[in-house]
């Protein structure tokens, strides 16, 4: 198994996937460093954090991100034509998935973390330029739990964008189900609706909110049951 995630690193090493994983969240930061430069006075890092780069984050930019990282994962396989090669290792099928699995899980708290890490680096140093540091406590044990929380809930929605994608050959079919899902999540939120806390992005959303331990808990068991049926179903196919 361990040899396979291995692999899958390497791929990515050497596709558009690992550029993208490093530079959506230091755009994100950037727009976050942009709004203090604009504001003219000294912020807040509660405000910045939890008002401007967390929902930005959590509503738009991370659902969207993990529907095109997933399918550039997944394109590896399908613009080299290296399903026949890769699905006739000596492994059983289903470890061969897992791996992409494991790899995109952690690519995308890598990409969470970075996104924190980002934001503190390049307003921290855009305050220190403009005489303007954001005041208060930067919080670093908030915004950690905040992101555990997010990639908890978020892993059932992720896993059913790396299934499709895997089951596609078309990188169109994750990439429209990945828009959708983020604009009924933002409609939800707009709306102020109650009714459709059980949809996958919106999990996500409600985990940065008060009353969080329903959509972590069913981002998780939601998670492991889509991840037990992608397996399932991936390994009986074939894919070209």
């Amino acid at each position: 198994m361990m040899a396979l995630i291995r692999a899958e690193l390497a791929k990515l090493n050497g596709s558009l996937a690992l550029l993208f994983m490093l530079a959506v969240p230091a755009l994100t930061a950037a727009l976050a460093l942009l709004a203090i430069v604009t504001n003219g006075s000294a912020s807040n890092w509660n405000t910045i954090l939890g008002s401007f780069v967390l929902p930005l984050w959590v509503m738009f930019i991370y659902p969207m991100a993990t529907a095109t990282f997933a399918t550039l994962t997944a394109q590896v396989e399908y613009r080299a034509k290296a399903w026949d090669h890769l699905l006739a290792l000596p492994f059983s099928r289903w470890q061969i998935f897992a791996a992409k699995w494991v790899v995109v899980q952690a690519s995308l708290a890598l990409m969470t973390a970075l996104l924190f890490a980002y934001s503190y680096i390049l307003i921290s140093t855009g305050g220190l330029l403009i005489g303007s540091m954001p005041v208060g406590d930067p919080a670093f044990a908030k915004v950690a739990n905040g992101s555990l929380r997010l990639l908890a809930a978020g892993m059932l929605f992720s896993t059913i964008q790396l299934w499709i994608a895997l089951r596609f050959g078309n990188f169109v079919i994750p990439l429209a189900v990945g828009i959708a899902g983020t604009l009924v999540g933002m409609a939800v939120v707009i709306t102020g609706s109650s009714q459709a806390n059980w949809f996958p992005w919106v999990m996500t959303i409600n985990a940065a909110k008060d009353g969080w331990e329903s959509s972590v808990v069913g981002g998780l068991i939601g998670g492991a049951i889509a991840l037990a049926l992608m397996l399932t179903d991936l390994s009986k196919r074939s894919l070209r």
